[in-house]
């Protein structure tokens, strides 16, 4: 996996598609910001496939990120492409509280 956070978004019909790749870390704050001027559609589909480590200040930025998506703008949250370690750190961290896991 590669370290440099990149972040690509595609409008759909009816949902807005976030693929993520790289490390989410501090240097992927800004990005993960910016998410709340672009997303338009109610229904978010994040693809964390091609990420890989998440640090402590990664998941404060998903938090929060999540959380201002889903208060703000009353967006639902899927995740999709979760490996187990991504899976294990969102249920200890309260991730999953905000956004579901897809399967």
């Amino acid at each position: 996996m590669e370290k440099n956070f990149i972040m690509e978004l595609r409008h759909g019909y009816d949902a807005d598609f976030i693929n993520l790749s790289g490390t989410i870390d501090y240097d992927a704050g800004t990005s993960l910001e910016e998410l709340l001027e672009i997303v338009k559609r109610p229904k978010i589909r994040v693809d964390f496939s091609k990420v890989g480590r998440i640090n402590s200040m990664g998941i404060a930025f998903l938090l929060r990120c999540f959380k201002k998506l889903r208060d703000d703008k009353g967006a639902e949250i899927s995740l999709v492409g979760l490996n187990s370690m991504h899976t294990m750190l969102f249920k200890m961290t309260g991730v999953f509280l905000l956004a579901n896991p897809e399967n």
